[in-house]
């Protein structure tokens, strides 16, 4: 028989820990090691008896659970957090997913919603699985890869905008899902590794990240990967960020460079979501991807900022015919019209999505991709259909000079050319 699951049982209140463990005392795989009452008990409770698991109540007074959960986790790393919570507001979810919790369960809950959480999030865990044993097992399921349409083999396309805020994010996302309703075969690389929002915005909680491959970036295959990657409901692939900004260090730039490159062989199309910081991981994405899109506003700041992001990457010899010019919360009563950004920015604005702040942030809050919203009649939806059409249009052509035509072609006007040219 395997070793047993040990479990720590953290909750304020003396009955709803009885209650608990009741419900796993007749589980022969499960063995509770301990309670606490309080962050603080549960702190040295985890110290003492290095849980496997450890359910953890949002709610405590003094060291709440969302505190306790980032203390213990920097004292036993190996501890897997599920929250419980009477709670279950979006916020709520966020704030412990962003703690490194695994899984999140709704009070009142089952005995059988309360082992299966605990049997996924253990078995899910992070750890090394040998790589003979993994292949022999992982080729059953028929998804080898061998049916991928050859015309778009490897994609890598980034989403990028220097400018914090432009909703590089909310467009990664929804065109990634655009792909898969498509039939490609996609996957998305949250690579904001300090502070990934994918995840949250996917209602996912994902048990495993990127990070659970670090130990074997010398010899990463095809299944390795598979087995870190956390499947939408849309058939979307996602290669989430680390639980935890401090892990964003242990991302060397060969490893990440050897992921991308492996994805592209396992993908048509590999979205990566970039941070606005222009980081080594960020320039690294961006140098590898066919094409970048580069999210514009209707607004002074951004364009500056455009501006000295091309300044940048023209000094470091960047190829300019790999940019892909869109703007993102369109709106007509802006000073700023898309016509002046293009002339500004010497090329085409390929596309635009419009403004819709509110059913955009809605969607972002209840992690259901605005373009699975149903509201197919909904402009921002049927602007990001075409922005995907848009971009599969031009990632499926085998050569094109958009950029370096455009930035040829272009004449600076107005007032914008002249500040921006």
């Amino acid at each position: 028989m395997t070793d047993k699951i040990r479990v720590l049982i953290v909750d304020d209140l003396p009955e709803t820990r009885e209650n608990v463990r009741k419900l796993l005392q007749f589980e022969l795989d499960v063995e509770v090691v301990g309670q606490a009452g309080n962050g603080s008990q549960a702190i040295e409770a985890a110290r003492q008896h290095k849980p496997d698991i450890i359910l953890m109540d949002i709610n405590m007074p003094g060291v709440d659970g969302i505190s306790a959960s980032e203390t213990v986790l920097k004292i036993v790393p190996t501890a897997q957090i599920i929250i419980m919570s009477v709670q279950s507001e979006a916020d709520y979810i966020r704030r412990a997913m962003l703690a490194g919790a695994r899984d999140f369960l709704m009070k009142p809950f089952s005995g059988d919603e309360l082992t299966t959480a605990i049997r996924r999030v253990y078995e899910n865990r992070p750890q090394i699985v040998p790589a003979a044993a993994e292949g022999s097992q992982n080729n059953q399921s028929g998804d080898s890869g061998d049916n991928r349409n050859s015309d778009v083999f490897g994609k890598i396309v980034s989403f990028y905008s220097p400018k914090g805020g432009a909703g590089c994010t909310t467009l990664a996302i929804n065109f990634a899902i655009g792909l898969a309703l498509k039939g490609h075969k996609v996957v998305l690389v949250d690579s904001s590794f300090q502070f990934g929002d994918t995840a949250v915005m996917l209602s996912q909680r994902p048990a495993t990240t990127i990070v659970d491959l670090v130990d074997r970036a010398s010899d990463l295959d095809e299944e390795m990967i598979k087995s870190v990657l956390t499947r939408h409901d849309s058939g979307l692939e996602v290669l989430q960020a680390p639980p935890r900004p401090e892990m964003a260090e242990m991302i060397t730039l060969d490893y990440f460079e050897q992921i991308l490159k492996n994805l592209s062989e396992m993908f048509d199309f590999v979205v990566v979501d970039t941070s606005s910081a222009l980081s080594d991981p960020c320039i690294m994405a961006l140098e590898m991807s066919h094409r970048i899109v580069l999210v514009a506003q209707q607004n002074l700041a951004t364009l500056a900022n455009i501006r000295r992001f091309f300044e940048l990457m023209r000094q470091i010899g960047f190829d300019f015919q790999k940019i892909l010019l869109i703007v993102n919360k369109a709106n007509d009563r802006y000073g700023i019209s898309i016509q002046d950004i293009g002339d500004a920015m010497k090329r085409p604005v390929l596309s635009t999505v419009v403004l819709d702040e509110f059913g955009v942030t809605q969607a972002a809050d209840q992690g259901v991709p605005i373009i699975l919203s149903g509201k197919r009649g909904s402009k921002v939806v049927q602007s990001l259909h075409k922005l995907t059409d848009e971009l599969e249009r031009v990632l499926l052509k085998k050569e094109t000079a958009d950029g370096a035509d455009a930035e040829a072609a272009a004449e600076k006007k107005g007032f914008f050319g002249r500040m921006f040219g």
